[in-house]
Protein backbone atom coordinates (compact mmCIF):
# COMPACT_ATOMS: atom_id res chain seq x y z
CA UNK A 1 0.00 0.00 0.00
CA UNK A 2 1.60 3.81 -0.74
CA UNK A 3 3.00 5.56 2.25
CA UNK A 4 0.90 8.26 3.55
CA UNK A 5 2.63 11.89 1.51
CA UNK A 6 2.58 14.90 3.37
CA UNK A 7 2.13 17.59 0.64
CA UNK A 8 -0.36 19.46 -0.82
CA UNK A 9 -0.56 19.83 -4.44
CA UNK A 10 -2.09 22.79 -6.34
CA UNK A 11 -5.00 22.87 -9.04
CA UNK A 12 -2.64 23.05 -11.69
CA UNK A 13 -0.86 20.04 -11.05
CA UNK A 14 -2.95 17.54 -13.28
CA UNK A 15 -1.74 14.56 -15.40
CA UNK A 16 -2.09 14.74 -18.91
CA UNK A 17 -1.05 11.26 -20.00
CA UNK A 18 -1.77 11.59 -23.82
CA UNK A 19 0.79 14.87 -24.15
CA UNK A 20 3.73 13.55 -22.13
CA UNK A 21 3.54 9.88 -23.95
CA UNK A 22 3.58 8.70 -20.42
CA UNK A 23 2.48 4.58 -22.15
CA UNK A 24 5.40 4.60 -24.32
CA UNK A 25 7.75 3.56 -21.49
CA UNK A 26 8.02 0.08 -22.02
CA UNK A 27 5.83 -2.31 -24.27
CA UNK A 28 6.37 -4.69 -21.55
CA UNK A 29 5.31 -2.65 -18.29
CA UNK A 30 1.71 -3.96 -17.57
CA UNK A 31 -0.91 -1.70 -18.25
CA UNK A 32 -3.56 -0.56 -15.35
CA UNK A 33 -6.36 1.91 -15.98
CA UNK A 34 -6.91 2.04 -12.40
CA UNK A 35 -5.82 5.16 -10.13
CA UNK A 36 -4.51 4.33 -6.74
CA UNK A 37 -6.19 6.55 -3.91
CA UNK A 38 -3.17 7.86 -1.41
CA UNK A 39 -4.49 9.27 1.60
CA UNK A 40 -4.20 13.08 2.14
CA UNK A 41 -2.15 14.37 4.79
CA UNK A 42 -3.78 14.90 8.32
CA UNK A 43 -5.45 17.76 8.04
CA UNK A 44 -5.32 18.03 4.43
CA UNK A 45 -9.21 17.54 2.95
CA UNK A 46 -8.41 17.57 -0.68
CA UNK A 47 -7.79 14.01 -1.84
CA UNK A 48 -4.87 13.46 -4.58
CA UNK A 49 -4.77 10.42 -6.85
CA UNK A 50 -1.60 8.71 -8.15
CA UNK A 51 -1.64 7.75 -11.78
CA UNK A 52 -0.31 3.98 -12.62
CA UNK A 53 1.77 5.29 -15.67
CA UNK A 54 3.19 8.26 -14.90
CA UNK A 55 3.17 8.32 -11.31
CA UNK A 56 2.31 12.41 -11.02
CA UNK A 57 -0.59 13.70 -8.48
CA UNK A 58 -3.45 14.93 -9.45
CA UNK A 59 -6.25 16.58 -8.06
CA UNK A 60 -9.65 15.49 -7.14
CA UNK A 61 -12.22 16.38 -9.81
CA UNK A 62 -14.67 18.46 -7.13
CA UNK A 63 -13.22 19.78 -4.18
CA UNK A 64 -16.48 20.04 -2.17
CA UNK A 65 -19.89 19.06 -2.63
CA UNK A 66 -21.70 22.04 -3.44
CA UNK A 67 -19.22 22.51 -6.49
CA UNK A 68 -20.47 19.05 -8.03
CA UNK A 69 -24.07 20.19 -7.53
CA UNK A 70 -23.76 23.05 -9.32
CA UNK A 71 -21.95 21.19 -12.17
CA UNK A 72 -24.56 18.95 -12.11
CA UNK A 73 -27.41 22.34 -12.44
CA UNK A 74 -25.46 23.67 -15.18
CA UNK A 75 -25.28 20.27 -17.16
CA UNK A 76 -29.29 19.71 -16.32
CA UNK A 77 -29.45 17.31 -13.95
CA UNK A 78 -31.10 18.29 -11.36
CA UNK A 79 -31.97 15.26 -9.10
CA UNK A 80 -30.00 12.59 -7.42
CA UNK A 81 -29.35 10.31 -4.60
CA UNK A 82 -27.29 9.07 -1.57
CA UNK A 83 -25.67 6.82 -3.73
CA UNK A 84 -25.06 9.43 -6.12
CA UNK A 85 -23.21 11.14 -3.59
CA UNK A 86 -21.22 8.68 -2.27
CA UNK A 87 -19.93 7.54 -5.48
CA UNK A 88 -18.77 11.22 -6.03
CA UNK A 89 -17.10 11.22 -2.95
CA UNK A 90 -16.12 8.14 -1.70
CA UNK A 91 -13.28 9.12 0.78
CA UNK A 92 -15.64 11.65 2.19
CA UNK A 93 -17.06 10.30 5.67
CA UNK A 94 -20.97 10.30 6.08
CA UNK A 95 -20.84 12.46 9.27
CA UNK A 96 -19.18 15.12 6.62
CA UNK A 97 -21.85 14.40 3.93
CA UNK A 98 -24.51 15.46 6.06
CA UNK A 99 -23.19 18.25 7.56
CA UNK A 100 -22.16 19.41 3.74
CA UNK A 101 -25.97 18.80 2.82
CA UNK A 102 -27.36 20.41 6.13
CA UNK A 103 -25.77 23.28 5.15
CA UNK A 104 -26.60 23.12 1.20
CA UNK A 105 -30.69 22.39 2.40
CA UNK A 106 -30.45 25.39 5.10
CA UNK A 107 -29.18 27.94 2.35
CA UNK A 108 -32.35 26.42 -0.23
CA UNK A 109 -30.02 25.43 -2.74
CA UNK A 110 -31.13 21.91 -2.37
CA UNK A 111 -34.48 20.22 -1.16
CA UNK A 112 -34.95 16.43 -0.08
CA UNK A 113 -38.66 15.35 -0.59
CA UNK A 114 -37.91 12.09 0.76
CA UNK A 115 -34.95 10.73 2.84
CA UNK A 116 -31.91 9.91 0.61
CA UNK A 117 -33.36 11.81 -2.47
CA UNK A 118 -32.73 15.41 -3.10
CA UNK A 119 -33.51 18.22 -5.51
CA UNK A 120 -31.46 20.92 -6.76
CA UNK A 121 -33.48 23.78 -6.78
CA UNK A 122 -34.13 25.38 -10.10
CA UNK A 123 -33.26 29.11 -10.50
CA UNK A 124 -36.61 29.86 -11.45
CA UNK A 125 -37.97 28.41 -7.77
CA UNK A 126 -35.35 30.10 -5.39
CA UNK A 127 -37.44 32.96 -4.47
CA UNK A 128 -40.08 30.56 -3.15
CA UNK A 129 -37.70 27.63 -2.61
CA UNK A 130 -40.55 25.57 -3.06
CA UNK A 131 -39.79 22.93 -6.00
CA UNK A 132 -43.56 21.93 -7.01
CA UNK A 133 -43.43 18.03 -6.97
CA UNK A 134 -44.23 17.57 -10.73
CA UNK A 135 -40.63 18.89 -11.26
CA UNK A 136 -39.28 14.99 -9.54
CA UNK A 137 -42.53 12.76 -9.41
CA UNK A 138 -41.18 10.47 -12.12
CA UNK A 139 -37.61 10.58 -10.33
CA UNK A 140 -39.36 9.87 -7.04
CA UNK A 141 -41.39 6.84 -7.69
CA UNK A 142 -38.63 5.60 -10.12
CA UNK A 143 -36.55 5.57 -6.63
CA UNK A 144 -39.01 4.21 -4.75
CA UNK A 145 -39.42 1.30 -7.21
CA UNK A 146 -43.18 2.52 -6.72
CA UNK A 147 -45.93 2.35 -9.65
CA UNK A 148 -47.77 5.15 -9.54
CA UNK A 149 -49.93 8.31 -11.53
CA UNK A 150 -51.23 11.62 -10.80
CA UNK A 151 -54.77 12.19 -10.13
CA UNK A 152 -58.01 13.45 -9.35
CA UNK A 153 -57.97 17.44 -9.36
CA UNK A 154 -53.93 17.48 -10.41
CA UNK A 155 -55.06 14.86 -13.50
CA UNK A 156 -57.65 17.36 -14.46
CA UNK A 157 -55.52 20.11 -14.16
CA UNK A 158 -53.11 18.97 -16.89
CA UNK A 159 -56.09 18.75 -19.07
CA UNK A 160 -56.88 22.57 -18.33
CA UNK A 161 -60.14 21.20 -16.36
CA UNK A 162 -59.45 22.03 -12.56
CA UNK A 163 -61.48 25.16 -11.85
CA UNK A 164 -59.00 26.40 -9.19
CA UNK A 165 -55.20 25.48 -8.68
CA UNK A 166 -55.41 22.25 -6.62
CA UNK A 167 -53.94 23.09 -3.01
CA UNK A 168 -51.94 19.61 -2.56
CA UNK A 169 -50.66 16.33 -5.58
CA UNK A 170 -53.04 13.32 -5.39
CA UNK A 171 -50.92 10.81 -6.39
CA UNK A 172 -52.39 7.00 -6.50
CA UNK A 173 -49.84 4.23 -5.80
CA UNK A 174 -49.76 0.44 -5.48
CA UNK A 175 -47.55 0.49 -2.32
CA UNK A 176 -48.67 -0.04 1.29
CA UNK A 177 -45.66 1.42 3.10
CA UNK A 178 -46.00 5.00 1.52
CA UNK A 179 -47.85 7.76 3.32
CA UNK A 180 -49.22 11.32 2.72
CA UNK A 181 -47.29 13.97 4.04
CA UNK A 182 -45.60 17.66 3.53
CA UNK A 183 -42.42 16.79 1.59
CA UNK A 184 -40.24 19.87 0.95
CA UNK A 185 -43.14 22.43 1.17
CA UNK A 186 -45.48 20.51 -0.84
CA UNK A 187 -48.46 18.29 0.36
CA UNK A 188 -48.45 15.00 -1.19
CA UNK A 189 -51.50 12.37 -1.01
CA UNK A 190 -50.72 9.23 -1.77
CA UNK A 191 -53.82 7.16 -2.68
CA UNK A 192 -53.23 2.91 -2.09
CA UNK A 193 -54.58 0.36 -4.45
CA UNK A 194 -54.04 -3.51 -5.11
CA UNK A 195 -53.87 -3.15 -9.08
CA UNK A 196 -53.30 0.47 -11.08
CA UNK A 197 -54.52 0.70 -14.09
CA UNK A 198 -51.49 1.82 -15.85
CA UNK A 199 -52.96 0.84 -19.26
CA UNK A 200 -54.98 4.02 -19.09
CA UNK A 201 -52.37 6.64 -17.96
CA UNK A 202 -50.46 9.23 -20.48
CA UNK A 203 -47.24 10.81 -20.44
CA UNK A 204 -46.50 14.36 -20.21
CA UNK A 205 -43.60 15.78 -20.32
CA UNK A 206 -41.97 17.93 -17.39
CA UNK A 207 -38.64 20.06 -17.06
CA UNK A 208 -37.20 16.83 -16.22
CA UNK A 209 -38.51 13.98 -18.14
CA UNK A 210 -42.33 12.73 -18.27
CA UNK A 211 -44.69 11.73 -15.87
CA UNK A 212 -47.75 9.44 -15.72
CA UNK A 213 -51.49 11.45 -15.81
CA UNK A 214 -54.79 9.63 -15.55
CA UNK A 215 -56.58 9.56 -18.87
CA UNK A 216 -59.61 11.98 -18.83
CA UNK A 217 -61.84 9.13 -18.48
CA UNK A 218 -59.81 7.79 -15.53
CA UNK A 219 -59.74 11.28 -13.98
CA UNK A 220 -63.50 11.03 -14.02
CA UNK A 221 -63.96 7.94 -11.95
CA UNK A 222 -61.26 8.57 -9.80
CA UNK A 223 -63.05 11.67 -9.14
CA UNK A 224 -66.42 9.91 -8.58
CA UNK A 225 -64.77 7.48 -6.56
CA UNK A 226 -62.47 9.81 -4.47
CA UNK A 227 -65.84 12.73 -4.16
CA UNK A 228 -65.53 13.20 -0.23
CA UNK A 229 -61.60 14.53 -0.90
CA UNK A 230 -61.61 16.74 -3.59
CA UNK A 231 -65.00 18.57 -2.37
CA UNK A 232 -68.36 16.65 -2.93
CA UNK A 233 -70.32 15.66 -6.16
CA UNK A 234 -71.22 19.49 -7.00
CA UNK A 235 -67.21 19.84 -7.15
CA UNK A 236 -66.94 16.92 -9.19
CA UNK A 237 -69.65 17.96 -11.54
CA UNK A 238 -67.89 21.26 -11.89
CA UNK A 239 -64.98 20.04 -12.97
CA UNK A 240 -66.15 17.15 -15.36
CA UNK A 241 -68.14 20.14 -17.06
CA UNK A 242 -64.64 21.34 -18.09
CA UNK A 243 -63.14 17.86 -18.63
CA UNK A 244 -65.96 16.59 -20.58
CA UNK A 245 -64.77 17.52 -24.09
CA UNK A 246 -61.89 15.34 -23.74
CA UNK A 247 -63.83 12.32 -22.70
CA UNK A 248 -64.42 9.20 -24.70
CA UNK A 249 -65.60 6.07 -23.20
CA UNK A 250 -66.97 5.32 -26.74
CA UNK A 251 -62.86 4.66 -27.34
CA UNK A 252 -61.74 2.79 -24.14
CA UNK A 253 -61.55 -0.42 -23.36
CA UNK A 254 -64.32 -1.96 -20.97
CA UNK A 255 -61.41 -3.61 -18.71
CA UNK A 256 -61.77 0.32 -17.29
CA UNK A 257 -64.51 -0.16 -14.91
CA UNK A 258 -63.32 -3.60 -13.89
CA UNK A 259 -61.07 -0.89 -11.27
CA UNK A 260 -64.37 0.30 -9.67
CA UNK A 261 -66.89 -0.36 -8.08
CA UNK A 262 -70.67 -0.42 -10.18
CA UNK A 263 -71.70 2.26 -7.80
CA UNK A 264 -68.94 4.45 -9.03
CA UNK A 265 -69.95 3.95 -12.59
CA UNK A 266 -73.69 4.66 -11.96
CA UNK A 267 -73.02 8.02 -9.99
CA UNK A 268 -70.60 9.11 -12.40
CA UNK A 269 -73.17 8.28 -15.52
CA UNK A 270 -76.00 10.29 -13.68
CA UNK A 271 -73.91 13.29 -13.92
CA UNK A 272 -72.88 13.26 -17.44
CA UNK A 273 -76.75 11.95 -18.24
CA UNK A 274 -78.62 14.29 -15.81
CA UNK A 275 -76.55 17.19 -14.24
CA UNK A 276 -74.21 18.17 -17.31
CA UNK A 277 -77.06 17.05 -20.07
CA UNK A 278 -74.21 15.14 -22.05
CA UNK A 279 -76.64 12.07 -22.84
CA UNK A 280 -73.80 11.12 -25.60
CA UNK A 281 -71.44 10.74 -23.02
CA UNK A 282 -73.33 8.82 -20.85
CA UNK A 283 -74.55 6.66 -23.49
CA UNK A 284 -71.09 5.40 -24.25
CA UNK A 285 -70.58 4.99 -20.63
CA UNK A 286 -73.87 2.95 -20.48
CA UNK A 287 -72.49 0.74 -23.46
CA UNK A 288 -69.39 0.11 -22.06
CA UNK A 289 -70.96 -0.68 -18.67
CA UNK A 290 -73.50 -3.38 -20.88
CA UNK A 291 -70.14 -4.92 -22.28
CA UNK A 292 -68.67 -5.54 -19.12
CA UNK A 293 -72.32 -7.19 -17.84
CA UNK A 294 -72.94 -4.75 -14.76
CA UNK A 295 -76.00 -4.57 -13.01
CA UNK A 296 -76.98 -1.58 -11.91
CA UNK A 297 -78.79 -1.65 -7.96
CA UNK A 298 -80.43 1.30 -6.17
CA UNK A 299 -77.63 3.19 -4.58
CA UNK A 300 -77.54 6.73 -3.49
CA UNK A 301 -76.08 9.68 -4.98
CA UNK A 302 -74.19 10.85 -2.03
CA UNK A 303 -73.42 7.67 -0.14
CA UNK A 304 -72.44 9.22 3.23
CA UNK A 305 -76.13 11.00 3.43
CA UNK A 306 -79.18 9.50 4.49
CA UNK A 307 -82.37 9.12 2.49
CA UNK A 308 -85.67 10.57 2.56
CA UNK A 309 -89.04 9.49 0.88
CA UNK A 310 -89.32 12.09 -1.27
CA UNK A 311 -86.25 11.43 -2.80
CA UNK A 312 -86.33 10.84 -6.17
CA UNK A 313 -85.20 7.71 -8.32
CA UNK A 314 -83.13 7.93 -11.73
CA UNK A 315 -84.65 4.71 -13.32
CA UNK A 316 -82.15 4.27 -15.99
CA UNK A 317 -79.04 4.60 -13.03
CA UNK A 318 -80.62 3.48 -10.40
CA UNK A 319 -79.49 6.58 -8.56
CA UNK A 320 -81.74 7.36 -5.48
CA UNK A 321 -81.32 11.95 -5.60
CA UNK A 322 -80.68 12.70 -2.19
CA UNK A 323 -78.63 15.88 -2.91
CA UNK A 324 -79.20 18.71 -4.65
CA UNK A 325 -76.01 19.12 -7.38
CA UNK A 326 -74.78 22.44 -8.13
CA UNK A 327 -72.49 23.47 -10.65
CA UNK A 328 -70.28 26.81 -10.58
CA UNK A 329 -70.33 29.05 -13.52
CA UNK A 330 -67.57 28.24 -15.95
Amino acid sequence: SPQRLKIRISKSAICDCAEKNCLSRGSDRKKSTSRKNIPAAKGDKKRVLLHPECNILVMEKYESIKNWIVEKSIRGHYIFTKQDLCSAFPNMSHIAQKRAMSRLMAKKIIISPWHNFYVIVPTEYKLKSNVPPQFYLDQLMEFLDCPYYLALLNAAEMYGAAHQRPQNYAVFVSRKNLRSGIRAGAEILLYQRKRLPLDFIRKFQTQTGYMNVASPELTALDLVYAEQDVGGLSRVATVLAELVEDIHFSTVRQDLIRFFSVSVVQRLGYLLDVVLEEREKADDLYALAEQEGLHFRKVTLKSSKATREEDEINCRWKIIVNQEIEVDEL
